[in-house]
């Protein structure tokens, strides 16, 4: 069964060729040009990945997204924007977006990050347990801080799994990027700094467990340093 994704865009010219090239490279394509109805779609259709558009006509992207999170959305979100700044890249991530495209884009390399989140999205849990005050929820959509249930994105999560299987070990860019976003190359973006400080913002008290090793990368804080 091929894989759905929900697509919220409202250029109709572009939804057009989406859903066609899509369809051919495997995917089930759900189709939306207004954001109400888009994110009824995307409560209902429980997608591997979504493609959604920042500039909607009746509502900003970035708040239907916010919206979905909070209703339980767990499915991976590359957003598409115009908005070029890097400040307008940070907000989007930090509404819930996984990954990003500025228009216009190669339909090649839109393909190339969607099949990178739904591979990342759909990959095995890791058995990880807890350590220090940090237990990974059994679902997948979160994590215990302190006993208390912190949800995060599919990114966070898969972030913070890395982090917690190899605790004590310092963690590249590269490393990074390849195991939590699937790219083999560095697409130059501080898309990694961002979902960092993100994890750091959602476990609180427990943020300084995660550790920047400055010109080398991040860790999880090592047991004997507890």
């Amino acid at each position: 069964m091929p894989a759905v994704v929900v697509l919220i865009e409202d250029n109709a010219r572009l939804v057009a060729s989406l859903e066609r090239g899509l369809s051919e490279d495997g995917f089930e394509v759900r189709s939306a040009r207004e954001g109400i109805i888009g994110l009824q779609l995307l409560l209902d259709s429980n997608p591997a990945a979504v493609i959604l558009d920042i500039g909607l006509p009746d509502t900003d992207g970035l708040t239907l997204l916010r919206d979905a999170r909070e209703r339980g959305l767990w499915a991976p979100v590359l957003l598409l924007t115009a908005r070029d700044p890097v400040e307008a890249r940070v907000e989007g991530l930090e509404a819930g977006a996984d990954d990003y495209l500025v228009k216009p884009f190669a339909y090649a390399e839109l393909l190339a990050r969607l099949r990178a989140l739904v591979r990342r999205a759909q990959r095995p849990w890791r058995e990880l347990g807890a350590f220090a005050d940090l237990a990974l929820a059994s679902d997948r959509q979160g994590v215990f801080v302190q006993g208390k249930l912190v949800l995060l994105s599919p990114r966070e999560r898969a972030l913070l799994e890395l982090l917690m299987s190899k605790r004590g070990e310092v963690l590249g860019r590269l490393q990074i990027l390849e195991d939590v976003f699937g790219y083999h190359f560095d697409p130059g973006t501080n898309v990694i700094d961002v979902h960092v400080a993100h994890l750091r913002r959602k476990l609180g008290d427990a943020a300084g467990l995660v550790q920047t090793i400055r010109g080398l990368g991040y860790r999880l804080k090592p047991s004997d340093e507890l």
